[in-house]
């Protein structure tokens, strides 16, 4: 019913000359709130509906502990529009934009609510499997070459050439011979002989080698992983594209939201809903505790949506604050909705003979 009335008076507000203006069958007096603020009703009634409906979809998620996709994908067309129709009107004043923020809130938990529980229900185990898969692979090409024992081959260093003593020296020469330099001399040339022997190279440990290519998270992979490929199915990259999408566009959706809805907007523009929260002794996983229509009982501020929760808190939170500035407008919710017309008798189906 909100949703048809929020389109129903949306319509209705344009100029009678514009080609999408619809008449109401029973406008409102001119004196009333909901003919002076025709406009912005609409878009409240837009926003109550996409609340009431991301609500029953994710208690329908609660009571199964479970993120059904295919309920959360029914909601994007509705939410889309909702969020067209705030942004349209170009709000100036702080407390309308607060209402747009909502709207990006609610779509950042509801694509981040998609991305964890897909990647906890299948992602996160397809890709341990790649991950194994590659590292068995660059470890394999990584690996020093072995013998045919198995053994690692090893290159070891030559051993330099001895060289001869001085006292082979010595021998040979002529016991009558005149010396050709002092005593002192020749324990320099000894000495300098000796530190003359360049020492050897340590050998390379290839295991030890091996250990600093392994292919692990945590670390960079080693340069061989570039020329390493392994397969991936076409559903499964469906799978990734889609988690990717859904990080993007809920990074991007909770940065607008950020940058119009914050505790301090609250204090400022919705006092009541700001005491409900800060006064709260509830935590962040006793979402089910509270009445969507309670305009008195305790909230939740719902904070960021990485752990894929809080979406229940967001609703609630949400219908507060449309409630509390309804009351300013003389919003009335379903009290004071345009009423769907009932099928003519010729759409009707042909009943039934008994």
């Amino acid at each position: 019913m909100l949703k048809y009335s929020g389109d129903a008076r949306h319509w209705s507000t344009f100029s009678p000359q514009h080609k999408e203006y619809r008449p109401l069958p029973n406008p409102p007096p001119p004196n009333s709130p909901y003919h002076k603020h025709g406009a912005l009703i609409a878009r409240l009634e837009l926003l109550d509906a996409l609340i009431c409906f991301t609500y029953s979809i994710w208690i329908t998620d609660y009571s199964k502990d479970a993120c059904i996709t295919g309920s959360w994908q029914t909601a994007e067309a509705f939410l889309n529009w909702t969020r067209n129709k705030w942004t349209a009107e170009n709000a100036s004043s702080e407390r309308e934009k607060a209402f747009l923020g909502l709207i990006f809130m609610i779509e950042a938990f509801i694509h981040t609510r998609m991305f964890v529980f897909a990647t906890k229900q299948s992602a996160d185990r397809e890709m341990d499997q790649l991950m194994d898969q590659a590292r068995a692979l660059v470890e394999n090409i990584s690996a020093p070459p072995t013998s045919a024992s198995g053994t690692p081959l090893t290159v070891t260093q030559s051993t330099p050439p001895m060289l001869p003593s001085p006292a082979s020296i010595v021998a040979t020469s002529s016991a009558n011979s005149t010396p050709t330099s002092r005593p002192s001399d020749t324990i320099s040339v000894t000495g300098d002989t000796s530190a003359s022997i360049a020492p050897a190279r340590p050998t390379p440990n290839p295991a030890a080698r091996s250990r600093e290519q392994l292919f692990r998270l945590g670390r960079p992979p080693p340069s061989v992983a570039n020329s390493v490929s392994v397969e991936i199915s076409a559903a499964f990259t469906h799978t990734l594209r889609t988690l990717t999408k859904d990080v993007m566009w809920a990074s991007h959706c909770m940065r607008q939201s950020q940058a119009r809805l914050t505790l301090r907007t609250l204090s400022d523009h919705f006092p009541t809903t700001f005491t409900r929260i800060i006064h709260s002794s509830l935590s962040h996983n006793q979402e089910y505790e509270p009445d969507i229509e309670d305009e008195e009982g305790e909230l939740f501020w719902p904070g960021a949506p990485s752990t894929g929760e809080g979406l229940g808190w967001v609703c609630l939170v949400g219908k507060a604050m449309i409630k509390e500035f309804g009351r300013e407008i003389g919003y009335l919710g379903y009290d004071g909705v345009v009423p769907k017309p009932e099928p003519s008798s010729s759409s009707r189906p042909p009943a039934q003979r008994r």
